[in-house]
């Protein structure tokens, strides 16, 4: 017999049906609050703005459109922009420059666009709605608020500056560029004023493109093109040897010819190099100078002037001188010139040992060969007394030529011709000659009987001195 005890099943029927029925009243009540919740909730926003709403960013939550009227054209009236630095952060208040705002009828034409019955789904998230409010402020006021701004006084300004070449100690460099924190003021007094009316509350310089900045940074390609060309033109040397020195342009001359223009184009300065190469002339050009000279008496005299000489020719040698910079290389040579003296022994000897010397004075001349006196002869230079003299000077054989005839005016108005055996130019229409017409040379014939300005010598002086004397001869006159 067992003895277990059975459930009754009309209790336990009882007991399933009172749970369902208990379950079906929570539903209802929960059905119900829900109902009234979402009902009061369909009820308040019909006349508030749902959470989480803001008009320009300003938060108007919960708000009826009064309210919401009221604490945005507060906020707009009175919100400050913080303008951030670079060093610092200065504020502008909105209140100081008379700032007033109406919406109109804008924040309730957003109230009205929404819908209560979906206010729900504004729990979570900001929703935004932008408006465009009649915002008016003194525009005069908010121009002495932002002059007077720390950032735009002198003591706290630094100005950008470009990326530049610099002649370093053996190469050009890049200096590079200052971004500085010079504010652009239009720029940023518009700034505001959007902020004014939009109701941001910053404006961050750096951020915005606020502040001025250089046209030409370090890392920039023409820069670098502009190093490279200007290194190429100091990288070479021109070496001008003068026989007895040498001159060197190197990059310590020829850095201060590079010319950098704004927008990095490289040139090279010709009017510096011009200068250079007077300068050159100035130091090493002999024609016309004043020279130190023994005459054949022992005593030691000055002689200045003539044509015989060195002298750079400006022009050729400054276009040489270019093109070789450019070219970058290492290069030695002699100057172009225009004029050549015989020899360069020195700065004041460049009559060597050959020459042919004058004076005047004992009326006599000598033809120097290799330091040795082969001829000395008495002569008859030009007529002081008609306005004929011989001019004296240093001066180089142009050219000879046999036979020549010369012709010429004289004082009484009229010509002359004269035909030579050995005609020796030195000085135009001066130069050197045989005289057939004279019997006697020497004393003071010269003066009331001499020559037009040349030096009439005897038959066979001139034969002589055709025989040794060649084109760019030196002839000294004193």
């Amino acid at each position: 017999m067992n003895d277990t005890t059975q459930p009754n099943k009309m209790e336990t029927d009882n007991t399933g049906t009172s749970r369902s029925k208990t379950g079906i009243i929570v539903a209802v009540i929960i059905a119900v609050l829900a109902l009234a919740v979402y009902g009061g909730g369909v009820f308040y926003y019909s006349g508030h703005f749902p959470h989480n709403t803001t008009i320009n960013h300003i938060k108007v939550g919960e708000m009826t459109v009064p309210e919401a009227e009221k604490a945005f054209t507060k906020q707009i009236a009175s919100h400050k922009i913080s303008i951030k630095e670079k060093e610092r952060t200065e504020v502008i208040n909105a209140a100081d420059v008379d700032t007033q705002v109406d919406v109109g009828n804008q924040i309730s034409d957003v109230a009205s666009s929404m819908n209560p019955w979906l206010w729900f789904t504004c729990l979570s998230g900001e929703k935004d709605y932008t408006i465009r409010p009649d915002v008016t402020f003194d525009k005069n006021k908010l121009t002495e608020l932002v002059n007077e701004l720390e950032c735009f006084k002198k003591e706290n300004i630094t100005k950008p500056q470009d990326a530049y070449l610099k002649a370093g100690e053996t190469q050009f460099e890049i200096v590079p560029e200052v971004l500085g924190n010079k504010v652009k003021k239009d720029e940023l007094q518009n700034a505001v004023e959007k902020n004014l009316v939009s109701g941001a509350t910053s404006i961050h310089l750096e951020k915005e493109g606020l502040y001025k900045l250089p046209e030409y940074y370090a890392k920039d390609d023409v820069v670098k093109q502009a190093l490279e060309k200007a290194n190429q033109f100091t990288h070479g040397s021109v070496t001008y040897d003068f026989k007895y020195t040498t001159e060197t342009v190197d990059y310590n001359t020829s850095k201060d010819w590079i010319k950098v223009s704004k927008d990095f184009k490289v040139t090279l300065n010709k009017d510096k190099i011009g200068d250079y190469v007077e300068q050159l002339g100035a130091k090493y050009n002999t024609m016309g100078a004043s020279r130190n000279f023994t005459t054949a008496y022992g005593s030691k005299i000055h002689v200045y002037g003539g044509d015989y000489g060195w002298k750079i020719y400006f022009d050729k040698e400054k276009s040489k001188l270019i093109k070789n910079i450019k070219s970058g290389e290492n290069i030695t040579r002699e100057p172009v010139y225009s004029y050549k003296g015989v020899c360069r022994n020195s700065a004041k000897d460049d009559i060597g040992d050959s020459y042919v010397e004058v004076s005047i004075q004992n009326q006599e001349l000598w033809l120097f060969k290799k330091g040795k006196c082969i001829l000395n002869s008495s002569i008859v230079t030009g007529d002081p007394t008609k306005g004929h003299s011989t001019y004296t000077g240093v001066y180089s054989i142009t050219y000879k030529q046999s036979p020549a005839t010369l012709t010429g005016g004289n004082a009484a108005g009229g010509s002359y011709s004269s035909d030579v055996t050995f005609w020796m130019p030195f000085n135009g229409g001066q130069g050197l000659h045989d005289a057939h017409w004279r019997s006697s040379f020497g004393g003071s014939i010269y003066r009331g009987n001499g020559s037009h300005g040349c030096v009439n010598c005897p038959y066979s002086t001139a034969a002589t001195l055709y025989k040794h004397v060649k084109a760019g001869f030196p002839v000294v006159i004193y």
